[in-house]
């Protein structure tokens, strides 16, 4: 394994070169063992001595400088993917998007009146980005009060305006099971976002046994009513829950320790927003209406009109974008990235009033796909994330997006945004014995586990797999397993393989 402090060197860089990813793994690897038959062998006992009462596998491994396939399993059979969603939107952003795309929320003026322009940033507030560089959730809005208040700006009532227009206002997918909509990982997707369209609740318990807890919520808004009904002490535990579609969380049971709850999504992010901003304005003594005024600036194309004055502008490079995605299989970030796609699809296809939507997003992941040769049916893609179980994939299909994206220039890009075994996002604590020799997506549902990505052997070697487990009954860490393993035995592929 790497030093902590050559690691972490490499992390400050964020996205590591393939260069670097190569001398990295040629460092810590020994040379390959075994005969190509005898690992193709293992490989074949390992997939087949999979549960296969319980769960169905497709498979595929491909080396990738030859184009020979080292083994397969059910190869194009159409499976639920899970997080693996997630790699048609990672592809399509870099090779459409590009290296160089930058997210830009903007706090604009135009005659008397203020406006916050969202363009879609799911990075604006993300806790793990913004304290990545030293800040917080409400850091850049503090830092936008600021800017105003220099102007001489004391009043904002009836001038304050907030425009989410780039995007369309279905904010959950149709097919999102309704008992994930309260959960984090279903939060609402609109062109406003801040802290992942999240609330998150802190209680601590009062000095006096059956006192109400005290309890604090980041962001710090006016726009969210927390109902407290939780009493200090005694057993039981703190639940928070959202009875309805309106902004009020009710927080119940007992709490005799500090507690966080995990992040709750809300139900409408602009008024989170402009809820958090009008408490940042309040800080900088600036008066505001208790209300959100949305009202469009943007010209039907998207573009700012002439003169609009940009006080300020948070940028969100899309390489982060994507490390959340591909690393931490954030999902807001994965439709948000899917609806911006669609936005630019339908602005190049000429639209006079181009959108952000989960039907635009589809059409431009579609049409990505045609272009480039790659098999993508209408019928299996649904949503970017993985969350919508109407989404089909195969290992074939995985495998030949992994091979174009492999030989695309945007290659780095694509590569530095997955999961790096052993050192990061959602493989950290995985695979650490052959840690920075996978980059791969993983992927869970209830009875789905899949992983698809690429081996780096010691030979420097790349390899592209795709293994998806779908009707697992019981535990899913088994499956967990047969990946790992599948993957240490692919680090073992012979150096002279296919030469």
């Amino acid at each position: 394994m790497p030093s902590r402090s050559t690691f972490l060197a490499l992390k400050r860089n964020r996205l590591l070169t393939l260069g670097a990813l190569l001398n990295l793994a040629l460092a810590q690897q020994t040379s390959a063992v075994g005969s190509q038959t005898e690992v193709v062998g293992e490989l074949r006992r390992l997939l087949t001595r999979a549960p296969a009462k319980q769960a169905i596998c497709s498979a595929k491994v491909v080396d990738l400088a030859t184009g020979e396939v080292v083994v397969e399993l059910n190869a194009d059979r159409k499976l639920t993917p899970a997080s693996n969603q997630k790699l048609w939107v990672l592809a399509a952003a870099t090779v459409e998007l590009g290296d160089s795309f930058v997210f830009r929320t903007v706090l604009a003026a135009r005659d008397d009146d203020v406006y916050v322009v969202g363009d879609g940033s799911p990075g604006f507030g993300d806790s793990r980005l913004v304290e990545s560089h030293g800040g917080s959730v409400t850091g850049e809005l503090e830092r936008w009060a600021s800017v105003l208040a220099a102007r001489g700006l004391e009043n904002l009532a009836g001038r304050l305006f907030y425009d989410d227009t780039l995007f369309d206002r279905q904010w959950t997918h149709p097919s999102w099971e309704s008992r994930h909509l309260q959960k984090w990982y279903a939060a609402p997707v609109s062109a406003l976002i801040i802290n992942d369209n999240c609330i998150d609740v802190t209680l601590t318990p009062a000095e006096r046994a059956g006192a109400p807890v005290r309890w604090s919520m980041i962001p710090a808004n006016d726009a969210v009513e927390i109902v407290n009904r939780c009493v200090s002490g005694g057993r039981g535990k703190a639940i928070i829950n959202r009875p309805g579609q309106q902004m009020r969380f009710v927080v119940s049971g007992r709490c005799n320790k500090r507690w966080e709850f995990p992040s709750v999504a809300v139900t409408d992010p602009a008024a989170l927003f402009a809820g958090a901003f009008r408490e940042a304005l309040r800080h900088h003594g600036i008066a505001v209406d208790p209300d959100t005024r949305t009202k469009r600036l943007r010209l039907p194309d998207g573009s700012l009109p002439a003169d609009v004055t940009i006080l300020a502008e948070h940028q969100t490079p899309l390489s982060e974008v994507l490390g959340r995605i591909g690393k931490n299989s954030q999902n807001l970030f994965a439709e948000a990235v899917l609806k911006r796609l669609g936005f630019e699809w339908s602005r190049r296809a000429g639209w006079t009033e181009p959108i952000g939507s989960w039907v635009t997003g589809r059409a431009a992941v579609l049409d990505f796909a045609k272009r480039n040769g790659l098999s993508l049916a209408e019928s299996d893609y649904h949503d970017s994330s993985g969350l919508s179980r109407d989404n089909r994939m195969s290992a074939a299909q995985a495998v030949d997006l992994l091979s174009y994206m492999y030989r695309h220039p945007s290659r780095e890009l694509f590569v530095g945004s997955l999961a790096i075994a052993g050192h990061d996002g959602s493989l950290r604590k995985r695979m650490t014995g052959i840690g920075g020799t996978v980059y791969a997506k993983t992927g869970y549902l209830n009875g789905v586990r899949t992983l698809s990505g690429y081996v780096l052997t010691p030979a420097g070697r790349w390899l592209a797999f795709a293994v998806l487990f779908n009707g697992i009954k019981g535990p899913t860490g088994p499956f967990n397993d047969i990946h790992d393993e599948l993957c240490r035995l692919l680090v073992e592929w012979p150096q002279d393989a296919g030469s």
